[in-house]
């Protein structure tokens, strides 16, 4: 039997089918590449990856960039020099970051993806992502466009996108499931999309501008905030303007994405329609548990895929908490 079991291990081996071969993930150091350290949503995805991933007994070392994909390929070659066991990172951009990971295959760097997924036909250069299906919660926040114009009874509208960044993977994924569901419904037509990077003031100002805009044409009828500090954002200026909110005739639906607690209020408050499931300490906690798998040798899903929901005030109870971390 001892021969057998040892003779079943080495063809395994002659195999490359091995695992790692950690059995603990003590001592492990993981390079943690985070984007937008200063907006709510990272912050709370990197505490909770720390805080998982510090219980483990793992090593975390964090850098951070504005959104910048040359500055965050740097930060990789780092990591790969530096010999991490491990690199954990939510890309800047989705095309810029893939010369970097081809890099880190190159030199056997294992690397979970955080959030933001690189472009289609990259899989191969990660081993494990983690996140929620982008293109669904686009699909969900057109479906709470829809529920407010049709509660307002509204048989046109001219919507508007403030978007994350379109160079991140997120951004894109979410207006095409957004456009997706729209298309459907042609006399909901979509007058712009833009680019606020995620940004609490940028969307401010850029909803200012894009009343302004339509004002000669009769305003607005709905704002989408791709994050909810970007639809809040949109219902400041919209205040500062004197446009009343709500889903009546005449007044200015806001939708956004995310579940802040900063949306979460301003649905009890009746001053934005809906927001969409996006947790980040579930996210953060689930990246440091993958890393922690890895190195105890289990097999990583290619795809975590976290559930996601429309959240109105007809189920506001059951996400309140959650969603204000």
């Amino acid at each position: 039997m001892r021969r057998a079991i040892l003779f079943a291990l080495a063809l395994v081996a002659g195999l490359g089918l091995s695992t790692p071969g950690f059995a603990s993930a003590k001592g492990k150091k993981v390079a943690l590449l985070a984007t937008g350290a200063t907006h709510p949503f990272i912050a709370a995805v990197t505490k909770a990856f720390l805080e998982k991933a510090n219980s483990a007994g793992l090593e975390v070392t964090t850098f951070n960039t504005p959104f910048d994909a040359a500055l965050q390929s740097q930060q990789v070659d780092d990591a790969i020099a530096r010999k991490f066991d491990l690199i954990a990172i939510i890309p800047a951009a989705e095309q810029a970051i893939v010369p970097a990971l081809t890099r880190a295959k190159q030199a056997k760097m294992p690397v979970i993806i955080i959030n933001s997924p690189p472009k289609e036909g990259a899989d191969d250069l990660y081993i494990s992502f983690v996140g929620e299906d982008h293109v669904e919660l686009g699909r969900i926040a057109a479906r709470g466009v829809i529920e407010a114009l049709k509660a307002g009874n509204r048989d046109t509208a001219k919507v508007a996108l403030i978007t994350g960044s379109l160079a991140e993977g997120v951004g894109p994924r979410r207006v095409a499931g957004f456009r997706e569901v729209m298309k459907n419904h042609p006399k909901f037509e979509i007058v712009a999309t833009e680019d606020a990077k995620w940004d609490t003031a940028a969307s401010e100002r850029i909803a200012g501008q894009l009343f302004a805009r339509f004002a000669p044409r009769g305003g607005l009828d709905v704002i989408w905030g791709m994050a909810d500090n970007q639809a809040v954002a949109a219902i400041r200026a919209a205040e500062a303007a004197n446009i009343p909110l709500g889903t009546d005739k005449g007044k200015l639906i806001v939708v956004g994405s995310n579940c802040l607690k900063q949306g979460i209020e301003m649905i009890k408050a009746g001053k934005m329609y809906s927001t969409g499931i996006q947790i980040p300490t579930r996210t953060g906690a689930r990246a440091a548990e993958l890393a922690v798998e890895f190195f105890e040798g289990k097999t990583l899903p290619k795809q975590n895929l976290l559930p996601v929901e429309l959240v109105t005030k007809d189920n506001l109870a059951k996400w309140e908490q959650p969603c204000s971390y």
